[in-house]
Parts: C-alpha cells; structure tokens; sequence
C-alpha cells in the first residue's frame, strides 16, 4: 500500500521546479525541501557522502546526528510518497517522478526492515540527486554503477553519521587512540603527560558493533563497514569482525542484547538492559570479572545462567 497523504499532492505541485541541473536532461518534477538541491555536476558526486551535503541535510531536516526513527514518516513529511510492494527479490526499490504527482518511492516488502531503513535512505538519495530523470531502479546487478555507489555512500552516512557514529564508539570507551599526550596547566607552567589506555581496551568487538547497529536502526553489516570507512577499526579488525559475523555470533549477540528489536518498540529500560549487558561482557573479555559474575550480573537484568551460557557458547566467548 501506498502511503497516502491527501495534502502532498497539493505541496508538492505548489512547489517551484529546482533550478540547475545534473548531467542528464530530462522530466523534472517537484522537489521535497533540501539543502542538497543545487546544481551539482560531473564526479563531485562521489565525494557527496564524505563532504558537508549530507550533514547539511540532516540538519535541515533537525535530525543532527541522532537516529533516523521512522524513514517514511520522514519523506513523507518533505513531500515524497513511499510504498511498500512485493518487488523481484533483486530490486531493493525504485523512485518514480512525474510532473503533475510528484516523487514516488517504492521499497520492496519482501526485504528485511533493516534493509528497508537502507534502501529508503538509498532511494532518498535518488530524489535528491537524480532528480532529471525520469525514474532510477535499484537493482543488485547494479551495484557498481556510479547511481547506485554515490546513493549507497549517501545512506551510509545518512542513517550513520559520521559524528554520532565517532560518539557512540566513544561513549561506549573506545575509538581513542591507545597513546595520548595531555598538557597539565598548574598556574606557573605546562608539564607534559602521556596517557595510555590499558592493552586492548580500544578494540571494538562484535557486541559493540551490534550496540552500534541497533542505535542507527541498521544492519550489523552496515555498521561493520560504516566502522572501517570512517577508520575506528583497520583491514585486519573488520576481516576479524566479519569473520565472527559469519559464523552467526553476531545473531547470537543481538538476541542476548534484544538488539534485532524494530526501532518503533524501543524503550528506555531497554536501553539500559543493553548497555548494561554490553558493559558486563567488556568486563569479562578483560577478565575483569569472571563468568560467574557475568552470569550474576545478566540476572540483574532479567537474563537466566542458561541464556549466557547458550551465549558464550555460540559467540565463541568460551573458547577465548
């Protein structure tokens, strides 16, 4: 069904056609309200996601850096009609413009709803940019053409934000480097100390990256690659990470977190569970605390010793 706002007709035909172009020509329709609609031409497109377009826009639109909660609620709201549609499994969406409707967006229902966050972004980024032509759809064979990269780096950093994603890592005490040099001021002169954090203490592990994934309301996936993009972890900790995804730990993690939960259900309590859960598993990578006090401190919040165990078991904590 499609969503149906009486009213975004109305607004979008009330709006003026967007003045410059891009490089085809072509039926132009309404455009929704965006910092990003400006005459934008040639390769300038491939540094859209990692340049000031994409903040710019989510502050438009009084997002910040914080979580994107409903995407279509979101479009919609700027004009865009959204729909959800059983599509061949190898069409994530497609975006349709008209000059007397407006701007369509159709997300294939078949698709995980973590996925279709994505793709909405994605198709969100078509509205913006492709906006000359006459309709864009978003096949997987398709991935390495220049439309369907620059869309995907789009919604990388649209539902991740480069800064709210560096915030998270460090809220959750990682992503510093290992070595620092803190200037201490005592009134009469500068004395100079190197702080050091303990070995290991920065690494990001898979139920960090889970944490991460539930926060934007995306994939464990994206999140993994949002991570390397913006360099907190290296070549070598995202083949380590991936490795461990592969094997179904990081399903493992999210459903002892409760972090596979749809955003719309989220609740402050539930938050705390998992930030909670996530501290105590830190703690006893760094055997700080033992596997009996983890199983102690998860029955504080509700979880029993064979849910830890059935955890530590299939996410290889273990064997370490």
């Amino acid at each position: 069904m499609f969503a149906d706002d009486p009213a975004g007709k109305s607004r979008l035909q009330a709006r003026p056609a967007v003045p410059g172009g891009c490089r085809t020509g072509g039926p132009r329709a309404s455009a929704p309200k965006s910092g990003l609609f400006r005459s934008l031409t040639g390769q300038c497109f491939f540094l859209l996601a990692v340049s000031a377009d994409c903040p710019v826009e989510r502050q438009q639109l009084g997002l910040g850096a914080s979580l994107i909660g409903d995407p279509i609620e979101l479009f919609e709201s700027q004009g865009v009609r959204t729909g959800l549609v059983t599509l061949p499994g190898n069409i994530s969406g497609l975006t349709l413009w008209d000059d007397k409707i407006g701007i369509f967006v159709v997300i294939n229902n078949d698709h995980p709803a973590l996925r279709r966050r994505f793709s909405l972004a994605h198709e969100y980024a078509h509205v913006l940019i492709d906006r000359e032509r006459s309709g864009a759809i978003s096949r997987a064979e398709n991935r390495t053409e220049l439309l369907e990269v620059r869309a995907n780096a789009f919604a990388a950093e649209f539902m991740m934000p480069a800064e709210g994603v560096v915030q998270f890592v460090h809220a959750l005490g990682k992503g510093s480097a290992s070595r620092a040099q803190v200037a201490v001021f005592d009134e009469a002169e500068v004395v100079q100390v190197e702080q050091r954090a303990a070995p290991g203490s920065q690494a990001i592990q898979l139920y960090d990256v889970a944490l991460l994934a539930h926060h934007f309301g995306v994939s464990r996936i994206s999140a993994l690659y949002r991570l390397k993009n913006l360099r907190l972890i290296d070549e070598r900790e995202f083949q380590r990470l991936k490795s461990e995804e592969d094997t179904g730990a990081g399903k493992a993690i999210a459903d002892f977190l409760a972090a596979d939960n749809p955003v719309e259900e989220r609740g402050t309590r539930d938050e705390f569970r998992r930030r909670f859960l996530g501290l105590a598993l830190e703690a006893n990578r760094r055997e700080e605390i033992t596997q009996n006090k983890l199983t102690e401190l998860a029955a504080m919040v509700g979880m029993k010793p064979r849910d830890v165990e059935r955890l530590l078991s299939s996410a290889g904590f273990d064997k370490a």
